[in-house]
């Protein structure tokens, strides 16, 4: 995220840990308006007064609003993501974890989860919490802009492999353990949870948020979705 803050090109990897490798451009962590998701595009209107960007990265999200005029906050867990959304010029960042927000109540009214990052707290139970303390930090009109990948819509046999692997082992289809590689540095292992939608109802019906508004293509092989959720 360093160097795409500072314009240098690369490749970095994402493994799965069915020894599955996506290769992406670093360059995608800075990546304009214009080239972003169509469902990111779309949901981004929904974002009003004060911000909180989950998993900030470089500031591809936080930046775009700060420039509009929003005040934002970006957190990341990774210090080198702060210290590039920084670099970027975002004003507020910090390294934080999604679950182990310290922020003082109701002082967010957006809270955006670009990039997949809805599912970065991992299981289910650690997302429950989250957005228990997402309540607790916004205010009482707040909205969350939640990313995430509606998993089970793909017809990749390595994906459809993956998700049987996961049932059998009576995890989420796409509840996907990764590390990634760039250069000399490899990531120790995490979880992210590509939520799918029928999930995704579930979830909000054992939290305070329900659901106002999906954004996706609807295309075969094209997961990606932004559910805009506010408060019961």
């Amino acid at each position: 995220m360093r160097d795409a803050a500072d314009g240098v090109s690369g490749q970095y990897l994402i493994e799965r840990d069915d020894g599955r490798i996506e290769t992406l451009e670093v360059g995608d962590y800075i990546k304009p308006f214009e080239e972003w998701d169509e469902p990111e595009r779309q949901a981004i209107k929904h974002v009003k007064g004060r911000v909180l960007d989950i998993g900030c990265g470089a500031g591809r999200v936080a930046i775009y609003l700060q420039v509009l005029g929003y005040e934002v906050v970006g957190i990341d867990l990774a210090p080198g993501a702060v210290d590039a959304s920084r670099r970027m010029g975002l004003k507020e960042a910090y390294v934080m974890s999604a679950n182990d927000l310290t922020f003082s109540n109701d002082i967010f009214d957006t809270v955006v989860m670009y990039g997949n990052n809805f599912g970065v707290a991992g299981e289910e139970e650690h997302v429950l919490s989250m957005l228990r303390a997402l309540q607790k930090i916004t205010s009482p009109n707040a909205v969350i802009l939640a990313g995430s990948a509606n998993a089970t819509n793909t017809e990749v046999e390595d994906h459809l492999k993956y998700h049987q692997m996961n049932r059998d082992r009576n995890r989420p289809p796409g509840l996907v353990r990764i590390r990634v590689k760039y250069k000399d540095y490899v990531t120790e292992w995490s979880d992210l949870w590509l939520v799918t939608l029928e999930e995704l109802e579930e979830l909000t019906e054992k939290s305070e948020w329900q659901i106002d508004k999906i954004y996706q293509t609807g295309k075969i092989n094209q997961p990606a979705y932004v559910a805009v959720l506010s408060k019961r």
